[in-house]
């Protein structure tokens, strides 16, 4: 039985080398200081099945083949926050206030009578 599976698994490899792989083994990403063309940066690097793959110095695009690069010492964990970030319930839109808006029609109505008449109201009272 482990024999079958074993020849099965080096079959898949010869017809899809780097997809199966990719499959059957874990994938990880660690941050590593590199050696790279005589230069030492701080680097993203991506391992498969433990075997580093390829990296990516930080701040930069493209990912570089790992035989070019000597890993020197890998970078602490980057720091985890305390508290989880809360997430903001969305408030509910508000609906239009009907009843009010009657109010400030009938108040607008009464300060515009008591303007206009407001004249005639001080003579009648004198």
């Amino acid at each position: 039985m482990a024999l079958d599976f074993q020849r099965n698994l080096l079959s898949k490899q010869a017809e899809y080398p780097v997809d199966y792989m990719r499959l059957t083994m874990n994938e990880r990403t660690e941050y590593w200081w590199v050696r790279h063309d005589s230069a030492i940066e701080p680097a993203e690097v991506g391992f498969v099945g433990g075997i580093p793959v390829h990296f990516r110095f930080i701040g930069t695009e493209g990912r570089v083949q790992a035989q070019s690069a000597e890993l020197i010492e890998r970078l602490p964990a980057p720091p985890v926050p305390l508290f989880e970030p809360r997430a903001t319930p969305s408030p509910a839109p508000a609906k239009p206030q009907k009843s009010g808006s009657w109010l400030w029609f009938i108040g607008i109505l009464l300060l515009i009578f008591v303007a206009q008449c407001s004249g005639s109201i001080y003579d009648a009272i004198k």
